[in-house]
């Protein structure tokens, strides 16, 4: 059994820097670089996973295209499982078209093989192919939102675990998230998709709040670092200071994957915060989401 398995927003990231502000008018811009990396929070997530010594899995499917060849490659030389993926017979690979900034990006998607992992792809032979699942991109994998309630609960009897990073609804809408909370273990929001999903006005307000049904809840500050609420109290980490950043692209999916990592293996909230906070750290000092991830096998004795 592999210890972690994720359903993929299948995707790469064209990452653009520097002077990266378009100005329409057929105006012609140097930029100062780009990188092609591999994209999609599941992906990220998974990669890093791997990295820190766990066995981590995704589903999904590419494209026939060479965005879908590199996406493959780049999972399987992080040590993914991607015997899972297979090739679309008729959708383009994901793209992300990235237009980063130090301490911001905007970014322009191509949905593409991003939702193409329908309900009938969630298998009976899949309830115990892994200890635990992670749901990420929630509302981009449109085809199982309606279905990730019944899907959960027949995890959650076949002994499995549960993590759940919703990403932004699009919509701004967030339908959905709050029905699935009983069935989740590990909460992992940033700051303004925890205040939307609670309605709440504050972090110290939206916290309990989400972890009333009894989820280990994290939300993610950015260079506040987190703060985690579980069992009625509260753990705060504080990030160790950055000396360069080449974006913040992956930094809340590579956090997922080191706080996952030591809840899976026992860890107390508050070292399981550090390992997350290190993970994201060391990701923005690379482009794109896996380049500058920290690789460091963790076994269960260790805690950092």
């Amino acid at each position: 059994m592999l210890d972690v398995l994720c359903v993929s927003d299948m995707c790469v990231d064209l990452v653009l820097a520097g002077n990266v502000r378009p100005r329409f008018g057929q105006v012609e811009q140097i930029i100062g670089g780009y990188t092609l990396e591999l994209g999609g929070s599941a992906n990220i997530f998974a990669a890093q996973f791997a990295k820190l010594g766990g066995r981590a899995g995704v589903i999904g499917w590419i494209g026939g295209d060479v965005f879908g060849r590199f996406a493959l490659e780049r999972l399987r030389g992080c040590g993914v499982d991607v015997s899972r993926v297979r090739v679309h017979p008729c959708e383009k690979t994901g793209l992300g078209v990235a237009l980063a900034e130090p301490d911001d990006r905007a970014i322009l998607t191509y949905p593409g093989t991003i939702d193409a992992v329908a309900p009938e792809h969630l298998a009976d032979d899949l309830l115990r192919a892994a200890h635990h699942w992670h749901v990420a991109s929630y509302f981009l994998l449109a085809k199982l939102r309606p279905h990730w309630r019944s899907w959960l609960e027949r995890l959650k009897q076949a002994g499995a675990t549960v993590s759940l990073d919703p990403n932004w609804d699009p919509e701004d809408c967030w339908e959905g998230m709050r029905e699935l909370l009983p069935l989740v273990d590990v909460l992992l929001p940033n700051e303004n998709e925890a205040l939307r999903i609670s309605g709440a006005s504050e972090v110290r307000e939206a916290g309990p709040r989400l972890a009333s049904g009894g989820a280990v809840v994290v939300i993610k500050r950015g260079g506040e670092g987190a703060i985690a609420f579980a069992g009625g109290e509260s753990v705060e980490a504080r990030p160790e200071p950055v000396v360069q950043i080449a974006d913040s692209i992956g930094a809340g999916d590579n956090f997922d994957a080191g706080f996952v990592r030591g809840w899976l293996l026992g860890w107390p909230v508050e070292q399981c915060l550090r390992l997350g906070t290190r993970c994201a750290v060391a990701s923005l000092a690379g482009p794109g989401g896996i380049e500058g991830q920290l690789r460091e096998r963790i076994g269960e004795s260790e805690t950092r």
